[in-house]
């Protein structure tokens, strides 16, 4: 079931982008790096200057992120850092993907809880972080909960060339779904509650937010 949206939803949601892409952007190239988030930027560095070197543990960071060295001519903590805050800043448009399982303005109201979120802000700020998994994973679900299947295996790939905390949120759905197919047995009544992979995902995201 699809709910009706409501007027100025679209310029809600556009708001809520941008106040999640200022808290990610405001002085973010300030701090230096961590050794943990130079490594991966050193990487990528390396690539955009031609360089041999690994792509191991965060592919899709190193990748991306030599693209924007590239392009400017060398690197800065500013740029090391610019795609995890543009993709978490793209995450708050998550809850659409899921319209038919949550009303619209629940739905918003999640947008702008992931756009002030401190975790989530803070994440988008560090250089080759789980977000990329947490986003990529969680599009990946919405576009099969969509049946956009071929956009769902793409983003699929790009999760799984997030880094090894796709594996963490990977066990987290197959956990929430083998509960909820233990309750599809066990409703009462002797009907069985209607849960899928998608709606598994969806709880496990909110009870992960909410914590």
């Amino acid at each position: 079931m699809t709910y009706r949206h409501f007027k100025h939803e679209a310029l809600l949601y556009a708001l809520a982008f941008l106040i999640a892409l200022s808290l990610r952007l405001i002085q973010l190239g300030a701090m230096p790096l961590t050794d943990a988030e130079a490594a991966p930027a050193l990487q990528a560095l390396r690539i955009s200057q031609n360089a041999d070197t690994a792509l191991d543990p965060h592919p899709f960071y190193i990748l991306s992120t030599s693209l924007l060295f590239l392009m400017y001519g060398g690197g800065t903590n500013f740029l090391a850092r610019l795609m995890p805050a543009l993709i978490g800043s793209l995450f708050v448009f998550a809850p659409l993907l899921f319209d038919n399982r949550i009303k619209p303005r629940p739905s918003l109201i999640l947008a702008f809880f992931i756009a002030l979120d401190p975790g989530l802000v803070a994440i988008s700020r560090q250089a080759a972080s789980p977000i990329f998994a947490i986003v990529f994973l969680t599009l990946a679900v919405g576009l099969f909960n969509k049946n956009k299947i071929n956009l769902a295996a793409a983003a699929s790939a790009f999760a799984l060339l997030s880094g090894p905390s796709i594996w963490f949120g990977l066990l987290g759905v197959a956990i929430v779904w083998a509960i909820f197919q233990l309750f599809n047995r066990t409703a009462s009544g002797g009907r069985p509650l209607k849960f899928n992979l998608s709606s598994s995902f969806l709880i496990l995201f909110i009870v992960i937010f909410l914590t």
